[in-house]
């Protein structure tokens, strides 16, 4: 069925990358060329102008290709193929009617020893035959070189830039990223080519390791150098095309990928799977289903003519590495990438290798502190428990946040005030959440018959404050009951007493712990309504300054005298001040919480007191009239960022006035509120006029 051809973008667009949906680094973005939008992350299949195993019209038509690489050294040094692109375009010469990329012919010097071309010469030709995306003639960096080696290939490839830019005269450019296996020079060679317009920064000279299945040394590569990148350029991990690298990377941030494994494999009768490459005279019956096959069995492929069966074998390769780019998709929009990484990575034993290098060590590298700032605190959706789900950038990224922010209450539930080393601890393990529900009883009787009492929570990835006990990931987590037992974590607050308690312990046994504890009980009364509100208002004045930056002291002051809309669950669902404003919202669903216009409107007055740190972003004056009614902030309107944008949490949008205008979610980090020039910077959740 042919596939009705793409539109192109605005030319105002042209160039422009933007991002629709993220988990962490791994990011769902368009990327906008005059022959349609390149949804990401995508695998651009390469074409040999003289052999094609499958017609890229096919690949656009049957197989959702909306991008491919071809390269220009062939076509130009082919006087049939240079004579048909110079008169009627690639487009023409390929009948591709999507976007199309040209590699300059670094890989061929690289291959055949030399190349007789200049730097200019290459992005003309490449201009005349009228690509989307051109390459630089850079330097191939081979993985054996030394140090000066590299660094001169670096040094070359950054000379090359300037000129290339200005010959390409706004014709949309790569930027190599070289510095073979030294994380300095690769890290330099970022720095270097991001100071010029490029559109699209591939990190190149990687093949070799690909091919020897040197994967920890690949992701090193990829760790110092991504996150130096400008976020508004895509970033192509040239020559890398297995499907069973593709999650890695993605989460890494990595957006394109190209590969012309699925012919080189077809001719050699070698099949593509998700997990690796099997031999067709070793199949005997399908291990993956696939439209390519439906209804033919390995025999009768085996009996094709040489040439029918590399055509079907490619169509296979192609299908199931498309396939698996869209699962990496679906794992990135569902906020699942890293645990598909962990899955994936019981594949091979260099990916597992490579995996574990990644997330174990990641206190290592400046390149996860990255990918934890891009990272939300929150989720919707459960986790399910894994070996390494503790390291996972999310995990990671709440824990530091309740660590940092990690605060006692001025009182106990009697209204004792009481100083920070002067708290009991209870530690409740064993059980999982809901523990509102399961461990209500325990509780209740421990907060009523002792002072000086507050209870923390023992989860598989880490200690939390009962007053967050329905914070997700904490909450959600699924696995085997074993691990919510105790496991030795310091909390990081002093403290008078630990006492560690199981939460099927029934409240008489606890009593009898905690006076074995040398703890006294009280000699007050406490009812259950007092305890009640005594628990729902520590859990809004946590929450609040935790994902607000409101100083505790100054949430504890503004909160203590706050009412509450309960549900018929007894949850709560507004919160009004002391003078009965709806100041904010809990949500139920991921244990966050939602501002009104009068709770953003307080929290920007504690702001200009120095007594909160909520992001601020100060746009441009042409969007103030939009934002004001609601509308989302866009990339390109944004002057500057106060504090740390963080995507999934609350900020404050104001004018150059200093006027608050709205208040809302932001989708970006800093570099991204600044970088970008298109999409959704910021999801407005009310206008301010």
């Amino acid at each position: 069925m042919k596939r009705p051809n793409p539109e192109p973008c605005r030319e105002s667009d042209i160039g422009k990358f933007e991002i629709v949906s993220r988990d962490g680094a791994a990011r769902i973005g368009k990327f906008h060329t005059i022959h349609g939008v390149v949804n990401t992350p995508t695998l651009l299949p390469v074409i040999n102008p003289n052999i094609r195993t499958i017609e890229p019209r096919d690949m656009w038509d049957v197989f959702g290709v909306e991008c491919l690489i071809t390269n220009s050294y062939i076509i130009r040094n082919s006087e049939n193929l240079s004579k048909e692109a110079t008169e009627h375009g690639v487009h023409s010469l390929l009948n591709f009617p999507g976007a199309i990329m040209t590699d300059s012919g670094t890989f061929q010097s690289y291959v055949y020893g030399d190349i007789e071309v200049e730097p200019e010469e290459i992005i003309e030709f490449q201009k005349s035959i009228g690509v989307d995306i051109a390459t630089m003639l850079d330097v191939f960096g081979k993985p054996n070189l030394n140090f000066e080696e590299s660094q001169k290939i670096v040094e070359e490839t950054v000379s090359r830039s300037e000129i290339s830019i200005k010959t390409a005269n706004g014709m949309m450019l790569n930027g190599p990223i070289q510095g073979g296996l030294f994380p300095e020079l690769r890290a330099l060679s970022a720095e270097k080519m991001s100071g010029f317009n490029f559109t699209i920064h591939p990190i190149g000279g990687i093949v070799p390791l690909m091919e020897k299945q040197k994967y920890p040394e690949l992701i090193k590569i990829i760790s110092s150098c991504r996150h130096l990148i400008p976020p508004s350029r895509p970033v192509h991990l040239f020559g890398c095309g297995h499907p069973h690298l593709f999650a890695i990377a993605v989460a890494m941030g990595v957006d394109l990928f190209d590969s012309a494994a699925y012919a080189l494999f077809a001719r050699d009768d070698r099949l593509i799977m998700p997990w690796g490459t099997e031999k067709l005279e070793n199949i005997t019956e399908w291990p993956t289903a696939s439209k390519t096959f439906f209804g033919l069995s390995p025999e009768q492929i085996k009996s094709y003519p040489k040439e029918e069966r590399t055509k079907i074998l490619a169509e296979f390769n192609l299908e199931i590495s498309m396939k698996e780019m869209a699962k990496v998709r679906e794992a990135v929009r569902n906020g699942k990438i890293w645990e598909y990484v962990e899955r994936k990575s019981t594949e091979h034993p260099s990916l597992e290798k490579a995996t574990k290098l990644l997330l174990e060590y990641s206190d290592d590298f400046e390149f996860m502190n990255w990918v934890k700032d891009s990272t939300r605190v929150q989720r919707k959706r459960g986790v399910l428990w894994s070996k390494n789900i503790s390291n996972h950038p999310y995990v990671k990224t709440s824990k530091e946040l309740i660590d940092s922010n990690l605060n006692q209450p001025k009182r106990d539930a009697f209204g004792n005030n009481v100083n920070k080393e002067e708290w009991d601890i209870v530690l409740i393990h064993g059980v999982q959440g809901p523990w509102r529900m399961k461990c209500k009883e325990l509780i209740q009787n421990i907060f009523s018959k002792f002072e000086n009492i507050q209870i923390f929570l023992q989860t598989p990835i880490g200690i939390i404050p009962y007053f967050l006990e329905d914070l997700n990931p904490f909450s959600h987590i699924n696995g085997p009951d074993e691990i919510w037992d105790y496991n030795k974590d310091d909390l990081k607050l002093k403290y008078n007493s630990l006492t560690i308690i199981h939460g099927l312990t029934t409240p008489k046994k606890a009593v009898e712990q905690l006076i074995n504890s040398d703890l006294e009980l009280s000699d007050k009364e406490l009812n259950e309504e007092d305890l009640e509100n005594y628990i729902d208002t520590y859990s809004i004045i946590s929450k609040t300054a935790l994902f607000t930056g409101l100083n505790f002291e100054v949430a504890e002051e503004w909160l203590s005298n706050s009412s509450y809309l309960k549900g018929g669950t007894n949850r709560i669902r507004n919160v009004f001040d002391s003078e009965g404003e709806h100041i904010l919202s809990p949500r139920l669903e991921d244990g966050g919480i939602s501002l009104t216009t009068i709770g953003a409107k307080k929290l920007y007055d504690f702001y200009n007191n120095k007594q909160c740190n909520i992001p601020i972003i100060i746009i441009d004056e042409g969007a103030v009239p939009f934002v004001s009614k609601g509308r989302n902030v866009m990339h390109g309107f944004i002057n500057s960022v106060n504090g740390k944008l963080k995507p999934g949490m609350p900020c404050l949008i104001i004018d150059t006035e200093n006027n608050l205008i709205a208040h809302g979610i932001s989708n970006c980090t800093n570099s991204e509120a600044i970088e970008l020039k298109k999409g959704i910077a910021v999801k407005i959740k009310s206008g301010i006029k």
